[in-house]
């Protein structure tokens, strides 16, 4: 017993000295440089091996092969309910400050008296570095526009895809293992740490946190009304004083005032909403030392954890009804909204802490641009347009239905932990089919892919449904992903992210002496399509000019026209006696 006694003791001592035992960042021994990724993961290690509240786990490998690490800090001894708080850094290898920031404020947790007892109300997850490819792309020519640190990553991954427009596509190996993550851990609040570019002004960290009808508005009161309250005021006091995301209505232009506009899902804080999750977008400014940079993050996370702590009961209390409420019958027969805009009809006069500049002429554009001279501080009174409202809403349908050949979005649909059941046996129902008309593509690709803009018109028609299709019941915890996935209009739909446009390609054709005898009798039994077809010669030169043009239109609108082209693939369920007969009997 007396040797179990004093083995207890060595491991307690040890325990100690280990949890009081710092660990330096390359950081602290010079203040312009920040950590290769082979020192980001000895540092995890290092961290792992200190604190026996520290758990190190990876989230699979980027699309280069590189690890993704990740910490999980808390009270090993409480067991109960905690709120969890995901920090991720390095979305943007070359905006690095959140890594280094978020191991010091780790530390700051760990071992300072204040902050440790806080962890048994909050579990943190801490990712540094989301972009292992970019970060592994090591170099001091990455970042132009920004004052350090020496050398940085890269902005996009190995296979150039920048992974903050990819939250919804998810293209990138990365950003699928991400959502796997966020869906197993379900955090509670998410900061995302980045650094801007743009004009110059007096703002260490500006910051974005979208409060919008996408978000349940009591968790956007609660937001507005504690949590911002409390890390204006403390961050100002740390000698940070903060600003929301800073875009001029002229671009880099202070005195054209202020606009603050909604965030699409395919960004952090624009996802992270649709499960009513609030998501800080942390935006340190790029012409402000490295070293103020790294620390007003550090102190922003802190001030977070802070407020976690102090208002956890009436946040949990929040996030509760609000999840209650988006997965009710109630909430699934209201209007989802899935675009936004920014009134120009309303505004209120804000302070902003910028800079003297001066408008110059360019030597080699002739353009104009601007000029700030950080040591001559000014306080602008400026019109802040921040009224964002929902300009396009839809009625949802009681189901979607995906047939199985679209394999590709129905496994998407899984990695945002869509839930679906598998039609087992081919029916035919009513249901709602999309068409297309108008189509057009952009000229260059975006993020890898080609978008259509277009005109649509939905209808009613019998349709059969396959064995294997996915039926898609709105009624679910990810109600508000399905809509800006699924509807063809939203911004971030598959639709809009080119998952379907194949369906926009012809594949048959009439050679024109086939079509010619075809077109002349058509025109001879329908005489509206006949001057519908003169109509189009007179108004479009360029179909004038063509006669392989105006026989592929007669084609189009003769019987040999694939029925399928130009029509959605995904279809609406809007009768409940159409939506039972999907459902597998017991």
């Amino acid at each position: 017993m007396r040797l179990l006694f004093l083995f207890l003791i060595l491991i307690l001592t040890a325990g100690l000295f280990a949890q009081n035992k710092p660990f330096t960042l390359p950081y602290e021994l010079d203040s312009n440089k920040t950590m290769t990724y082979e020192e980001i993961i000895g540092m995890c290690h290092t961290v792992d091996s200190l604190f026996m509240e520290v758990r190190l786990k990876s989230f699979g490998t980027s699309s280069g092969g590189y690890d993704l690490p990740y910490l999980i800090i808390e009270d090993p001894m409480r067991k109960d309910e905690k709120l969890i708080l995901w920090i991720q850094a390095g979305i943007h290898p070359g905006e690095s400050e959140g890594a280094d920031a978020g191991f010091l404020f780790i530390r700051d947790v760990l071992t300072k008296s204040e902050y440790r007892p806080m962890l048994q109300k909050v579990r943190i997850i801490f990712i540094p570095v989301f972009n292992a490819d970019g970060w592994n792309r090591f170099s001091p020519y990455n970042r132009i526009n920004q004052n350090g640190p020496e050398e940085m990553g890269w902005r996009c991954t190995a296979q150039n895809l920048n992974l903050n427009r990819d939250f919804m596509k998810a293209d990138a190996p990365a950003m699928q293992n991400w959502l796997s993550l966020f869906n197993e851990i379900k955090p509670d609040f998410i900061v995302d740490c980045h650094t801007t570019d743009g004009a110059d002004y007096q703002y260490a960290l500006t910051y974005g946190l979208d409060t919008h009808e996408s978000l349940n508005q009591d968790i956007a009161k609660w937001i507005n009304e504690k949590y911002i309250p409390f890390v204006d005021v403390n961050m100002s006091k740390a000698g940070y004083p903060i600003f929301p995301y800073v875009s001029f209505r002229q671009w880099h232009n202070p005195k054209s005032g202020l606009v603050q506009r909604a965030s699409r899902p395919m960004l952090s804080h624009g996802y992270t909403i649709l499960v009513d999750r609030p998501c800080l977008l942390i935006e340190t400014h790029m012409l402000k030392p490295y070293k103020n940079r790294v620390e007003s993050t550090r102190q922003m996370l802190l001030n977070t954890f802070i407020v976690l702590n102090t208002q956890n009961d009436e946040y949990l209390e929040i996030l509760k009804k609000a999840d209650t409420e988006r997965n009710s019958n109630e909430f699934a027969k209201k209007k989802v909204p899935i675009h936004f805009s920014t009134s120009m009809n309303d505004s209120t006069l804000t302070n902003f802490m910028g800079f003297k500049f001066d408008t110059l002429t360019s030597q080699i554009t002739g353009g104009q641009y601007y000029v700030y001279y950080n040591d001559q501080p000014e306080i602008f009174n400026l019109w802040m347009f921040d009224k964002i409202e929902a300009d396009q809403e839809i009625d949802l349908p009681i189901a979607y239905i995906i047939p199985p050949e679209w394999q590709e979005v129905i496994n998407r649909l899984k990695l945002h932990g869509v839930s679906f059941i598998t039609v087992q046996e081919d029916i035919e129902i009513d249901a709602i089919q999309t068409k297309f008309s108008n189509i057009e593509f952009q000229n260059s690709p975006y993020e890898g892919r080609f978008s259509p803009d277009f005109e649509m018109e939905e209808y009613e028609n019998k349709v059969l449904i396959h064995k294997g299709s996915a039926l898609i019941p709105v009624k679910q915890d990810k109600i508000k992903i399905i809509a800006w996935l699924l509807e063809p209009l939203s911004d971030d739909s598959f639709l809009k992210w080119g998952f379907f446009n194949t369906i926009f390609e012809q594949k048959e054709y009439g050679e024109l002496y086939v079509m010619e005898p075809v077109a002349v009798e058509m025109f001879e039994k329908d005489a509206d399509l006949k001057a519908e077809f003169e109509k189009l010669k007179t108004d479009n030169p360029q179909f004038a000019a063509s006669q392989w043009a105006q026989m592929n239109w007669v084609y189009n609108h003769s019987q040999w026209a694939d029925p399928q082209k130009d029509v959605y693939p995904v279809l609406k369920i809007t009768k409940e006696s159409e939506f039972k007969k999907l459902i597998p009997s017991r």
